[in-house]
């Protein structure tokens, strides 16, 4: 790995460590099963420099591997960990601050950078669990909802009164609890009419990326793009909103 390489950090950057930090987990699935390709985390050393550690193997909190530059056997904290990535059938997967790094270049460096890599880097695969956590998290829950077309579970990644205020704040009207539960109930029997009349949509064997787009206080604007295995491509753009509790729940799409 090139650890000269000079990584601006700035927003695009913050993202995708966070990107990286969300779906380790994923990482360290694979790796507790047994998988035997190309594996390495990323770490900061005692010189304070971003280093890789390769093949490693999870001891309780810990990964114990090879370093990179010069082999040596190391064993560090999980904890300490900002990027992980792993090279699956000549496909790189992860490796966040390599993507960003490789997104700054000019298309012949790009090039030149990929020739010398010698792995397919493509949009890759945001594994973040499914679950309210995380933004992208409660998206892929409402669609593993919609795919086994689980109405109750789906409603349940929903929060209408907060749509409803939101489309009174856009109107500059007054916002009341009456007129936000009345708003609430008729976006929810609309969108229960609307599924019933055109069915679930499906997202099961499909690829995602995701790239944050706005920040709205307690709201994020979330691009996901969902990449099919017939190589068919759609770009679903979500206003999530995080409640009191840090739970997150998917709001209205944009058109």
């Amino acid at each position: 790995m090139n650890n000269s390489a000079k990584i601006e950090e700035n927003n695009i950057y913050q993202y995708n460590i966070y990107k990286a930090k969300n779906t380790l987990w994923y990482f360290n699935d694979l790796i507790k099963s047994g998988f035997s390709d190309y594996n390495s985390v990323k770490f900061k050393n005692s010189e304070g420099v971003y280093v890789w550690l390769e093949n490693v193997k999870i001891e309780e909190n810990y990964y114990l591997g090879n370093l990179a530059e010069n082999g040596n056997s190391q064993k560090i904290l999980i904890n300490d960990v900002i990027d992980w990535m792993i090279i699956d059938k000549g496909r790189l997967i992860g490796g966040y601050t390599i993507r960003h790094y490789r997104d700054t270049l000019d298309d012949e460096a790009k090039l030149n950078f990929d020739i010398d890599f010698g792995v397919m880097i493509d949009d890759g695969n945001d594994f973040f669990k499914p679950d309210s956590s995380t933004p992208e998290g409660v998206i892929i829950k409402i669609e593993d909802y919609y795919s086994a077309k689980n109405l109750e579970g789906v409603l349940s990644c929903k929060n209408f009164l907060k749509e409803a205020e939101n489309l009174l704040i856009e109107r500059n009207l007054m916002i009341t609890e009456e007129l936000v539960t009345e708003i609430a109930e008729t976006l929810k029997v609309t969108f229960i009419q609307d599924l019933k009349e055109n069915g679930f949509p499906y997202f099961k064997d499909i690829e995602r990326k995701f790239t944050l787009k706005e920040e709205k206080e307690d709201m994020q604007l979330i691009e996901e793009k969902v990449i099919y295995q017939d190589g068919n491509i759609t770009l679903n753009n979500l206003w999530v909103w995080c409640s009191k509790e840090r739970e997150w729940s998917v709001l209205n799409l944009v058109e």
